[in-house]
């Protein structure tokens, strides 16, 4: 998908837990009248998802407010209006791709200095090689390449 001049793209990781909030607003449609669906908090909260993945983020997605320290300075995340969920993700200016990479469950929501922390999962999966952004990196290559 283009926006903006960016390839979007999505890591199996953010892929899955964006297919598990899809059905279970799915249910949630077959469960609720029209009206408690619209405004279900849920809803609301997928619909923000979307527009930071499809509008925010492509619009600049080297903002101040994205950029990580330390170890995951390579690294982007995304959080206004999501509480205490965090949407990370890297991108590339030549080419111009963005690559979603993760989105935190419901069962690992911000909590400074706690081991479940969204910060502290994502630096694991980057130490522990899910994540890359080294551009030697097989899977960085399909990546930039559009295969992946």
């Amino acid at each position: 998908m283009k926006q903006n001049d960016y390839l979007l793209k999505y890591h199996d990781c953010y892929f899955q837990q964006i297919r598990k909030l899809k059905a279970r607003l799915k249910k949630l449609k077959t469960e609720l009248p029209h009206e408690e669906y619209v405004r279900h908090e849920l809803v609301k909260f997928a619909a923000r998802i979307r527009n930071a993945d499809q509008k925010i983020i492509p619009e600049d997605p080297n903002k101040q407010e994205y950029r990580l320290k330390g170890d995951l300075k390579k690294f982007r995340r995304y959080k206004q209006g999501l509480k205490r969920y965090r949407l990370f993700f890297c991108f590339s200016s030549a080419p111009p791709i963005i690559l979603y990479l993760y989105l935190n469950e419901a069962k690992h929501l911000r909590k400074q200095g706690d081991r479940n922390d969204p910060y502290e999962i994502f630096a694991r999966l980057v130490k522990n090689g899910t994540f890359s952004h080294d551009p030697a990196d097989a899977k960085i290559q399909q990546w930039l390449h559009g295969t992946l």
